[in-house]
């Protein structure tokens, strides 16, 4: 068996992770839109989940573009960096609505529904709009590939900065804070969660991105069987979430369990 080339190692790899991060994120919707999860905060994690679950979406697009249907390159395309991308930016909006409620609480509390609302639909616009325009400039040829590179980089370099440096500042902030509360714990603890999936998340992005740098600088020595590699590493952190909240949320396990259970008698 080649595995320089596409075959049922490959398709069977690829439609397991479409079927987990599908399944995954869905309890993960389902579980968050209870009433004991119904706070604002969690709106945004409902949001990335299914950002998470169009990924999941993407990838089995992928595996039937793999498998010939050809004709569906340039929608797989615009598809595939569209959800990556607005995964991504929900994770610099999450950054920052938790850097929010660590250096302002009391404001924090009193932010509107309307803030939230913003807040979700900004991940999504900005990647539906970035997702098309860099997906037709590409395919008609109307910038040099290398801009078109860069202008990908800058999308994913941007978010990361704003991550890292909202991090960095709550990091800091916590330091300083002597007495904490139990509300405190509780928010410490929540903002250390998706901090985790936020960094699972960018290590999983980092060698897709430096691949694609690779790939346009040294075309000649890419393998496809490492790109496959990297690709599969690229879609699984939109599993990797759904693994986090039920490691480190109590309450969610319980609540999922019991969703599971209760599916499971039905």
């Amino acid at each position: 068996m080649d595995w320089n080339e596409w075959n049922p190692f490959w398709a069977t790899c690829f439609s397991v992770m479409a079927f987990l991060i599908i399944v995954g994120n869905s309890l993960t919707i389902t579980t968050l839109l209870g009433k004991k999860f119904r706070q604002r905060p969690q709106f945004l994690l409902i949001s990335l989940a299914f950002a998470d679950l169009l990924v999941g979406c993407a990838t089995t697009l992928y595996v039937i573009v793999q498998c010939g249907f050809f004709a569906l390159w340039f929608v797989f395309n615009i598809f595939d960096m569209f959800v990556g991308l607005s995964s991504i930016f929900h994770l610099a909006v999450i950054s920052l609505e938790r850097l929010h409620a660590t250096l302002r609480p009391f404001r924090h509390r009193q932010l509107s529904l309307k803030a939230y609302w913003v807040a979700i639909a900004t991940p999504w616009i900005l990647s539906l709009c970035l997702g098309i325009s860099v997906s037709i400039l590409a395919r008609f040829k109307l910038i040099m590939q290398q801009k078109v590179l860069i202008l990908l980089i800058i999308c994913l370099i941007t978010p990361l900065l704003i991550t890292c440096f909202s991090y960095l500042v709550i990091w800091g902030k916590r330091r300083k804070i002597t007495v904490r509360s139990f509300r405190r714990n509780q928010e410490a603890r929540f903002t250390r969660t998706i901090f985790l999936v936020t960094a699972a998340s960018f290590i999983t992005w980092m060698p897709f991105l430096y691949h694609n740098i690779a790939a346009r600088v040294w075309p000649d020595l890419i393998l496809w069987s490492a790109f496959f590699i990297i690709k599969l590493l690229h879609y699984s952190n939109s599993f990797v979430n759904f693994v986090i909240y039920i490691l480190r949320f109590p309450s969610y396990r319980k609540a999922l369990f019991s969703l599971c259970r209760l599916h499971c008698v039905l």
